[in-house]
């Protein structure tokens, strides 16, 4: 899903870099700039450069690799980028849909990495991972799989050929955006401030956890915050959240911006990653978390050409539970068209305007495009309490979710009529209706421009708040006045009557303003008995009735009902009651009683005060695994006691612990990496597994090499985990532990290591013929060394040849050989230049060394001179 899919750290890897091996790579780049020198003269040092590399043992396929990428800029070649990363078009990691009823073990197991797992809709369930050509080729051609794509990757809307601005010295006051004020919402902070403002989720790069103009509500993150300042696992690494969020609800607190909903909850859902990238299948796992959370809208400022089934999966699974979801056009102009996800009709998408209501020519054009905001040098919260200017479509998109969220708070669905996208309704429809038309195509401006005046002057002037301290013959009533637009106090008041009656009573009228909440009491009231109650108020030229709600009195002496019991575990329930009825008692006192099924004694928890009667819950914990107990609401108050009906419930078995079925390593070594393959079956009784891991380390060390892990769930799963040292000249032929751990929902967790050894080192090279010749080269004793080497292991690495007095140390001459592969022969000529007449004993010594640095050598003595 941290990211809660894949977990992958590689250690302190170059501390265990041998220096051999560091030398050579400095060394590359000062042959790749003498390629660069001259196109004209290129190839021969190119060739040169890579022969010397390979002879300093850097591998054919790594020399080619950095040679290629130097001539590639000698010749002025820039790589391919893709939508998101350079490596996009090369990643193996897939997202596979599949059919309702379809195990993701039958995925998994041919996986190479799991990521994560998603449940998005009632088609099927959607398992997202590494595979190779052949795997993904046999998913494709499954019945039972609905689409296998690639997990794409998105990044922020923000206008690429626009520099951003320095940031901003707002001194010690506070200003208002020129986008804040030109949709109207200034006009309505004050009759929101200190009001429920609805709840948006950033779907972006993080948020700066300790801005002075930001208030957090919570946060997530589905892909790691791997900066050094990372306050918080969800903190902006790159500042394009943090100034989304800004747009949306900067508080208004005197200091720096206000957004446009500064009532409003923010909830940071980090999905882009330090380089600002994000992967589809991370950001669809936010949107899942989304509606599992109850977030009224998602704000997705991020974006791409390609089209993703997993993103409008997660769109409709979102849209379905009443969700609003805005998501950026694009900054491509017409060139283009519309980005996804704001392409699917679950999103609305948001085009950009500038200060002179123009539409820039980068805004993206489309029949998409639903509505237009300012997105044109656009000043926000920056990270480190700083502020900045940026343009693009990802700035345009807060101040419509912004808006959205205050419609939302009033109780108004996103949209009345989920399947009809041409005519929604709801906030969705009331954005539509009041966007100002400024005279553009629609595929340039859609509905128009949002007006968050006309949108919020669609609300109610007032509403009826819930009814609170209800007793026998009282009650508590609470009104909201929503908006006055131009006029000033206005009387509010209450009518109530018994439900079904067709007359009113009415209570003395109170003077209101804007944003005001007013209340009553009302100490008329008859015992057990439903009311209705609406909020009045009359502006001197007529009276606005606001919603009713409906209230029962409490019974005339005490009383209490048990409502649900609910298991939670094996030792704990959660247990509802409703006190009904307290007398004229001003405070009582609310328990729960319980005791095993047949048994005589009952046992009382911790009693809790109310005032009024209403729900009470409690947790009732420290009970026996597979036990039925009976339990029943009880109040008391001076000496007197009732009791609720009785309810019976039996607590769940303990829970087992997660299980290892099969624990299975293979040697999947390669000549660059030291790997292991980890073949796993896992299982859980309680359907409740959470997470498979995998850790390479070596024999007996604590340091933790390599760590893989994934999001699993149900009572079965299967796969594979592929773990790796990546310097291999340390770790060939060493013994390691590889430990398999996995945990449940509980954190119960079960774990084995196995000791495997790795890439076993070959033996060391041999010599195969070592002949010499006795020769001589202009007067000067000479020596002709045929020689033939090879190595078990086909990691001949080079020979070495050596000529020297006998008696005498110094070396009077040497060579040396590239040899590579698994044989090598060649024919090399050792001479005494300074030898004197007759005939003189040499030692001559040859070498052979292989990719380890293991040595075989052997010396021959010769006679030569005359």
């Amino acid at each position: 899903m941290t990211e809660r899919g894949s977990i992958h750290s590689d250690g302190d890897e170059s501390t265990r870099t041998n220096q051999r091996n560091r030398g050579m790579l400095d060394w590359v780049p000062r042959c790749v700039d003498s390629m660069k020198r001259s196109l004209t003269t290129a190839v021969v040092p190119f060739l040169v450069c890579f022969v010397s590399i390979a002879h300093r043992g850097i591998s054919r396929r790594n020399a080619l690799g950095v040679l290629g990428t130097g001539l590639a800029s000698v010749l002025g070649i820039t790589p391919a980028t893709g939508d998101g990363t350079a490596d996009e078009a090369d990643t193996d990691r897939y997202v596979v849909g599949l059919e309702e009823g379809t195990s993701s073990a039958s995925v998994s197991r041919k996986a190479t990495q799991i990521h994560r797992s998603l449940d998005l809709s009632s088609n099927g369930g959607v398992v997202v991972a590494s595979f190779d050509d052949k795997a993904r080729q046999e998913f494709e051609a499954r019945s039972d799989v609905r689409y296998v794509e690639r997990d794409h990757i998105r990044r922020p809307q923000i206008h690429s050929t626009v520099e951003p601005a320095d940031t901003v010295d707002l001194g010690t006051g506070q200003k208002s955006p020129w986008g804040v004020e030109r949709v109207g919402a200034t006009d309505f902070h004050d009759s929101t401030e200190g009001s429920d403002g609805g709840s948006v989720a950033v779907l972006d790069s993080g948020i700066d956890p300790e801005h002075e103009s930001l208030e957090v509500a919570d946060g997530e993150a589905f892909t790691e915050c791997s900066g050094s300042t990372c306050e918080a696992e969800w903190d902006d690494e790159i500042g394009h959240g943090t100034h989304c969020a800004g747009t949306i609800g900067a508080l208004d607190n005197g200091a720096g911006v206000v957004g446009v909903a500064p009532g409003c909850d923010i909830y940071a859902l980090k999905v882009l990653a330090g380089d600002g990238s994000g992967y589809d299948s991370d950001i669809a796992a936010a949107i899942e978390w989304c509606a599992d959370n109850d977030i009224d809208v998602i704000n997705l400022s991020l974006g791409g050409s390609d089209e993703a089934q997993v993103l409008e999966d997660a769109l409709q699974y979102a849209y379905e539970r009443g969700l609003l979801v805005v998501a950026a056009a694009g900054n491509d102009g017409s060139a283009a068209g519309v980005d996804y996800p704001a392409g699917y009709d679950e999103c609305i998408a948001v085009g950009a305007t500038d200060d002179r209501d123009e539409i820039p020519e980068w805004s993206a054009r489309g029949d998409t495009v639903e509505l237009v905001a300012p997105g044109a040098d656009v000043l926000s919260t920056q990270p480190g309490d700083e502020y900045v200017y940026l343009s693009g479509t990802s700035m345009s998109t807060p101040h419509i979710s912004g808006i959205g969220a205050q419609l939302m708070s009033q109780g108004l669905p996103h949209a009345e009529d989920t399947t009809d996208f041409d005519d929604p309704g709801g906030v969705r429809g009331i954005l539509r209706e009041t966007a100002e038309d400024l005279d553009f195509d629609d595929d340039e401006q859609g509905y128009g421009l949002l007006n968050a005046f006309d949108a919020l002057d669609e609300l109610d002037p007032i509403s009826t708040e819930d009814v609170t301290d209800i007793r026998t013959n009282t009650a508590t009533f609470t009104g909201m006045i929503m908006s006055l637009e131009d006029t000033g106090a206005v009387d509010g008041s209450f009518q109530w009557r018994e439900s079904g009656g067709s007359e009113w009573d009415e209570t003395e009228s109170q003077s209101l303003e804007g944003g005001e909440e007013f209340t009553a009491v009302v100490d008329e009231l008859n015992p057990d008995t439903e009311y209705d109650v609406r909020a009045t108020l009359d502006d001197g030229d007529e009276t606005t009735a606001a919603n009713v709600v409906t209230f029962t009195t409490g019974i005339d002496g005490l009383a209490v009902e048990t409502g649900d019991i609910e298991v939670d575990d094996h030792r704990t329930v959660q247990a509802v009651g409703e006190l009904t009825g307290l007398g004229d008692d001003e405070t009582v006192e609310v328990a729960f009683q319980t005791r095993r099924a047949g048994d005589d004694e009952w046992e009382t928890t911790d009693s809790s005060s109310l005032e009024a009667i209403g729900i009470f819950e409690d947790d009732i914990s420290g009970l026996e695994p597979e036990t039925e107990y009976e339990i029943q609401a009880v109040v008391e108050s001076d000496g007197e006691t009732a009791t609720g009906n009785v309810a019976t419930v039996e607590t769940d078995p303990e829970p087992g612990l997660p299980t290892i079925e099969r624990f299975e390593l293979t040697d999947d070594s390669t000549d660059q990496f030291v790997r292991c393959n980890v073949h796993w079956d896992v299982s859980d009784r309680d359907d409740a597994l959470e997470l498979v891991a995998t850790e390479l380390q070596y024999a007996d060390d604590e340091e933790v090499i390599h760590r893989i892990g994934a999001e699993v769930e149900g009572g079965t799963e299967s796969g594979i985990h592929t773990v790796r040292n990546s310097d291999r000249f340390e770790g060939a032929g060493e013994a390691y532990d590889v430990t398999l751990s996995v945990t449940d929902a509980e954190g119960n967790v079960t774990e084995e290591t196995e000791r495997i050894e790795l890439d076993e080192r070959s033996p060391a090279p041999a010599i195969d013929r070592f002949e010499i010749t006795a020769d001589d080269f202009l007067g000067s004793p000479e020596a002709v060394v045929e020689w033939e080497v090879s190595d078990e292991g086909a990691e001949l690495d080079g020979v070495e040849l050596e000529m020297r007095l006998v008696g005498d140390s110094s070396v009077v001459d040497s060579a040396s050989s590239m040899a590579r592969d698994d044989e090598a022969a060649g024919t090399d000529s050792l001479t005494d230049r300074d030898g004197s007449e007759g005939e003189t004993e040499y030692d001559v010594t040859i070498r052979v060394i292989d990719y380890f640095e293991q040595t075989t050598e052997e010396t021959t003595r010769v006679m030569l001179g005359d």
